[in-house]
């Protein structure tokens, strides 16, 4: 007689296991690391290409000389027909007076107290500049006159066109 030789093989029902995939904190530094390096790398290559602009990180002209010339019939600059007026040009950090006096003489300085970077204000009647945040003054050729500012103010050269109402702004 021949033995047979059964196996009792008894299956368990399979439990679906929840795998959770964590990363340890240098893993994920590393990873955003990349991530990071990719978008700037993607920003670079798009700007090489065609059609890609750079901004100019000197708009105030060429060698950080700043020329520009305005309009004074534009809306934006008409008031500077009234003599005693000004105007902030907040792109290149410029502020333009026309003095009150026979002439309308024009000033232009740079527009940022020199002691906190405050856009200063024109005085016509004592034909100055005041920074409205600590109160240093300066004269009409950008010299710091009361602190706590003691730096002067950047004085550009003007040229006034008469024929064509422009201003030109230049260093």
């Amino acid at each position: 007689m021949q033995e047979t030789m059964m196996t009792n093989i008894e299956t368990e029902p399979t439990e679906k296991k929840e795998v959770t995939n964590t990363i340890d904190r240098k893993e994920f530094m590393r990873q955003v690391g990349l991530s990071f390096g990719a978008i700037m790398l993607m920003n670079c290559l798009q700007s090489c290409g065609d059609g890609g602009e750079i901004p100019d990180p000197n708009p105030t002209g060429t060698n950080g000389k700043l020329d520009f010339t305005i309009n004074i019939n534009d809306a934006a600059y008409s008031n500077l027909k009234t003599k005693g007026s000004s105007v902030v040009i907040r792109a290149q950090n410029v502020i333009i007076a026309r003095v009150n006096d026979t002439n309308g003489t024009w000033i232009a300085v740079d527009s940022r107290c020199t002691h906190e970077q405050t856009t200063v204000n024109y005085r016509p009647t004592s034909n100055d500049f005041l920074c409205p945040n600590h109160g240093s003054t300066f004269s009409s050729t950008g010299a710091a006159t009361k602190g706590p500012a003691t730096a002067p103010l950047t004085r550009y050269n003007t040229s006034f066109d008469a024929t064509n109402n422009t201003l030109r702004v230049f260093a």
